[in-house]
């Protein structure tokens, strides 16, 4: 019986927040949040709402952009130059020259100072400095991988992430501890590793 409460909860919470919807304003760029599209949950305040997902919608006045939960309650400040809908539990934020990711409690991971950043990938956050090199972070805001390498780092597991530092390939682990030297002209996800016009079996593909 709580099971079931729980689903229905879960199921009515769910139609409650899909009817919430963006009317623009008829004479300006001005946009209101409406329930069914006619009863107005806020004024025509926002210069841009997004979509809801996760309960959670990003909304700008200005040019500046914050958060707020299915209640139009605020989540953030208005200090975000570049917002972005929540995926899993984050999302991806910047400044006018950076960019970080946040959590669905707004707490921010990383610094801002990367040119881009991506989503958590096997609990990996893959950053971009604007000299172009590539690193990775964990969801706690530890460094994993430093800012070194040429293209981003693919990770098949924690134990096996290709990685290429000028212009040549090797593997290392979450926490940058080599597996394979950077001194292949190509690794594929297959194992399969390429040196002096050789391929040779590195480990099994996944």
């Amino acid at each position: 019986m709580r099971w079931l409460l729980i689903i229905l909860l879960f199921v009515g919470l769910s139609s409650w927040a899909q009817k919430r919807s963006v009317k623009k304003h008829p004479n300006n760029r001005k946009y209101a949040i409406t329930l069914n599209d006619s009863t107005f949950l806020s004024d025509y305040e926002y210069s841009e709402v997004s979509e809801w997902s996760e309960s959670k919608a990003y909304i700008a006045k200005g040019d500046l952009y914050a958060y707020i939960d299915s209640n139009l309650n605020e989540l953030s400040p208005y200090v975000f130059a570049e917002a972005n809908n929540f995926n899993k539990g984050y999302a991806i934020v910047g400044d006018s020259f950076n960019r970080s990711v946040i959590t669905k409690n707004m707490h921010m991971v990383m610094p801002f100072i990367f040119d881009e950043v991506r989503l958590p990938d096997k609990g990996l956050i893959l950053v971009k400095s604007h000299e172009g090199l590539w690193g990775a972070y964990d969801t706690m805001g530890n460094q994993k991988l430093p800012v070194i390498y040429d293209l981003p780092p693919q990770i098949l597991t924690l134990e096996r992430i290709i990685v290429r530092k000028n212009e040549l390939y090797g593997v290392v682990n979450d926490c940058n501890e080599t597996v394979f030297n950077c001194n292949y002209q190509y690794i594929s996800s297959d194992g399969l590793g390429y040196k002096s016009g050789k391929y040779l079996v590195l480990f099994e593909g996944s």
